[in-house]
């Protein structure tokens, strides 16, 4: 019984831990930018993707006037983080719509939809989304792939002026 219970906290707190991560290389490396900077985590086994978390993080507010989403782009080769993308991508699911700055947050979501201010790295959150939570219509996990391929996060937008974050964030699977 304890054993269970102490495994059960474990994986509460990874997933406290991941849904602020940033790439697959370290698990807390994505910080705010004064202008933003876009952030994916890929919950994976092998080519079989579980779950996709994308934010944008931001330390001034960036969208005031505009309205914007945050999109999931799965592209057939590795596109880079420049303003063009070195490939078209196969397939893109947009988010939400929003309006505007939304308020800046000092909480990530966690895998039940709550929300946290435990996990360290996990401030200036001005938009997160969810695969697992349906966040990105027509993506829905578990999905698997037969060939290598690069799942991104992108900022769309779709009314007024684009602002200056990085293009993309990408994680291979």
């Amino acid at each position: 019984m304890c054993r269970a219970i102490a495994i059960l906290g474990a994986a509460v707190v990874a997933l406290l831990l991941a849904g602020c991560g940033g790439s697959k290389a370290l698990p807390l490396q994505c910080a705010s930018k004064p202008r933003g900077a876009l952030c994916i985590k890929v919950f994976q086994h092998g080519r079989s993707v579980r779950d996709v978390i994308g934010y944008l993080a931001a330390s001034e507010p960036i969208l005031a006037g505009r309205k914007w989403q945050l999109a999931l782009a799965i592209y057939p080769c590795d596109p880079g983080t420049g303003s063009v993308p070195s490939c078209i991508p196969a397939k893109i699911f947009p988010g939400p719509t929003r309006q505007g700055d939304p308020p800046l947050a000092t909480s990530c979501r966690t895998a039940d939809g709550a929300t946290t201010t435990i996990p360290t790295g996990c401030h200036d959150t001005l938009a997160q989304e969810t695969a697992s939570f349906g966040a990105f219509v027509g993506f829905h996990p578990p999905k698997s792939f037969t060939s290598e391929v690069w799942l991104c996060i992108e900022e769309k937008v779709v009314q007024g002026r684009p602002t200056a974050p990085p293009a993309r964030a990408c994680s291979a699977v």
